[in-house]
């Protein structure tokens, strides 16, 4: 396994060298814009706008998603969560507060109560990319628990030993933040034995292991159908009736509280949402079909889809999956 990852690493090294120099570039702006681990102090004069306003690329939430998009992705469902920060402004500015404390360990930032801002909770995504934007040198660019799973799986270092060992019980019962901590600390610990990667940073290590060992993801065309019983609906939606059905389940959780209008024309419907102003949503299977069928990003408010299967999404309108909101339910 050893001599792969090296023959591997040193093609890799010299292709993406260049990618990465300008990753940390944009790193180094948002440092400058948001220096909040060396001067903490500043986050007190956050106000709403300066922590999410849709289109300002000089807000702090459209860094993690996008500013910093190659410095490890967490996109693939709408602005709700950055909104939801923006209106409980002096919550998340705790929160981000612990984010940046020296003195607090890598689990106890994590498991501080993100999930009391609606989509922040489960497995913390955005959080985890705040941490690392702060602690590059102590966070590998992974930010999903699944995906630690399988890498620590590809290096077969032992991750449920160590729950023991740090914890004293299984790591099935560990919080997130736990997982996170003892799968990052026993990656970059293999990392850091391998002498061929020591001089490498924690973006580049990440990186690789995403394109040479990605985890398996479920494509559309061959997934096992889940079933969502408990939506009143048996199989995860085909058509965008489906969709449009899941929407009218949830639409007041998404902040929607009134449907107008639901139409045969582009934008398929009109709603309310809780400020009541009418917005205007395009329904889809999958948010790539909005581009496929030609729609006018500027004709609509909101994408609502089953899936969000793009990796870019900048220039459309604000996207709702439904299956990262039904997950977050669970």
């Amino acid at each position: 396994m050893e001599k792969e990852f090296i023959n591997n690493a040193k093609e890799y090294e010299k292709t993406n060298k260049k990618a990465i120099q300008e990753a940390w570039k944009k790193h180094a702006e948002f440092l400058e814009l948001f220096p909040f681990r060396d001067r903490p102090q500043n986050i007190d004069k956050l106000i709403p706008d300066t922590i999410y306003k849709r289109g300002d690329k000089n807000a702090f939430l459209y860094w993690p998603e996008f500013g910093l998009k190659d410095l490890g992705r967490v996109g693939g469902w709408s602005a709700s969560y950055a909104e939801n920060a923006r209106d409980n402004a002096e919550k998340f500015k705790e929160l981000l507060q612990k984010a940046v404390n020296d003195s607090l360990s890598m689990s106890e930032k994590i498991d501080a109560p993100w999930e009391d801002i609606k989509f922040w909770g489960r497995d913390k995504i955005v959080a985890k990319k705040i941490i690392f934007c702060y602690y590059p040198k102590d966070v590998l660019p992974s930010f999903k628990t699944d995906d630690l799973e399988h890498f620590a799986n590809i290096l077969k270092v032992d991750f449920k030993k160590e729950a023991y060992d740090d914890y004293g019980k299984s790591y099935d019962m560990l919080s997130t933040g736990q997982q996170f901590e003892i799968l990052n600390k026993l990656i970059l610990k293999y990392k850091s034995s391998i002498p061929k990667f020591q001089d490498w940073d924690n973006l580049l290590f990440g990186k690789f292991l995403y394109d040479r060992y990605p985890p398996q993801r479920i494509r559309v065309m061959t997934r096992e159908f889940r079933p969502l019983h408990s939506l009143g609906i048996l199989f995860e939606p085909q058509y965008e009736q489906e969709v449009v059905y899941l929407f009218s389940v949830f639409h007041r959780d998404l902040d929607f509280p009134y449907i107008i209008k639901i139409r045969n024309e582009f934008p398929d419907a009109l709603v309310m949402d809780k400020k009541r102003d009418v917005k205007s949503i395009e329904f889809e299977v999958k948010a790539s079909d909005f581009i496929q069928h030609n729609h006018d990003p500027k004709k609509c408010d909101f994408i609502v889809c089953w899936e969000n299967d793009l990796e870019s999404y900048e220039d459309l309108p604000p996207i709702i999956a439904l299956k990262d909101f039904t997950e977050e339910l669970k």
